[in-house]
């Protein structure tokens, strides 16, 4: 029985058994809560008899090879499954690429994180092209259903390299609204002190939950990439006690921002490949948050010099491997603690 199957091997276990073509079925655990499979990777949980004030959406593997978080959320479905969990929000949770996890790989053809908010619609017909579409439904099906509470979704990532702040979150562009510290206390509650403001719209996964639904929206990184069975969990316990905190029917309004523990970046630059031989000009294991100064010629690309201005600035996600036309890296700027006063002055951060 698909249900004593999925209770018993947990839904990663469950997942790679059928990464494609899971057929989609519902069951209630003991507390009433109805669980829905919806797609391969995808669980719906429905409380019954609670007064739920938010919406929540959490997904992992998005890359395949980002383990951690994967693994963290397996284990969050198996505690919700044991009723170890309160819950009392509608919660759908996401692993997004069950065949690139399958395969190990950060994705089979295309980018996934680069195909939402409709971008999809621009590329050949792929698995991850068909399954953003596919997640894009499903998400848009759970937020519609729920278009009364408040919308929150983590997105969860590891990083193909180190970085100086392990733990890191985006904070989507806002088309001028203004951030909020109420989300950085989250974030903060979660162990993620380090965020960087995006200064463009993204075809990410948190994007598309920020711009459509205006949800309090992140791509929350939680270290480096490792193989299944070699992350360290223990890591992870304040999202897990956070978590359990937004599962349940507590308020968050107990959650406070720390501006002096805050460590914030603004992107000042999105530099993108245009071409086959760009290639950095540093080592291809430098950690994100890796600083430059003014003048440092960063990148090649045919006779072009990609060079710092407006130092010192930092590098974030740097990959010269990805697809022309891709982002290669995010060149990003420290505020300092004048600059966060200054935001709140200016009512940028409320």
């Amino acid at each position: 029985m698909a249900k004593t199957a999925l209770i018993q091997q947990g839904l990663l276990a469950f997942t790679l058994n059928s990464p494609q073509n899971a057929k989609p079925f519902d069951f209630e655990l003991a507390n009433n809560t109805k669980v829905m499979l919806l797609a391969s990777g995808v669980l719906q949980f429905e409380p019954k008899e609670s007064t739920s004030s938010r919406a929540i959406v959490l997904s992992a593997g998005i890359h395949g090879n980002e383990t951690a978080p994967i693994e963290f959320l397996d284990r969050l479905v198996s505690d919700i499954f044991a009723l170890e969990i309160t819950l009392d929000q509608p919660l759908l949770v996401i692993l997004g690429n069950p065949p690139a996890m399958m395969e190990a790989k950060r994705e089979l053809s295309v980018n996934l994180n680069r195909l939402f908010i409709g971008k999809h619609k621009n590329y050949e017909r792929c698995y991850e092209v068909e399954r953003a579409n596919q997640l894009e439904t499903l998400l848009d099906n759970f937020y519609q259903s729920y278009q009364h509470l408040p919308a929150y979704h983590l997105d969860l990532h590891t990083a193909i390299r180190g970085s100086k702040h392990e733990k890191f979150a985006v904070y989507p562009f806002t088309q001028g609204k203004p951030w909020k510290k109420s989300s950085l206390a989250l974030l903060q509650s979660c162990g993620v002190d380090c965020v960087l403001f995006s200064n463009e719209p993204a075809s990410t996964f948190s994007y598309h939950s920020s711009a459509k639904y205006n949800a309090v929206a992140f791509t929350v990184e939680l270290g480096k990439v490792h193989a299944f069975g070699q992350n360290d969990l223990s890591k992870l316990d304040q999202l897990v006690s956070t978590l359990q905190q937004l599962l349940s029917a507590s308020k968050l309004n107990s959650l406070e921002f720390e501006a002096n523990k805050a460590i914030l970046f603004e992107v000042s630059d999105v530099v993108n490949k245009h071409q086959e031989d760009f290639c950095f000009s540093f080592n291809q294991s430098q950690a994100n948050f890796t600083e430059y100064q003014t003048g440092y010629e960063l990148a090649k690309e045919g006779s072009e010099r990609v060079v710092i201005s407006n130092g010192p600035k930092a590098i974030v996600f740097p990959n010269d491997k990805v697809a022309i036309g891709q982002r290669a890296v995010l060149l990003v700027k420290r505020m300092t603690q004048s600059d966060i006063v200054q935001a709140e002055k200016k009512h940028r951060l409320i």
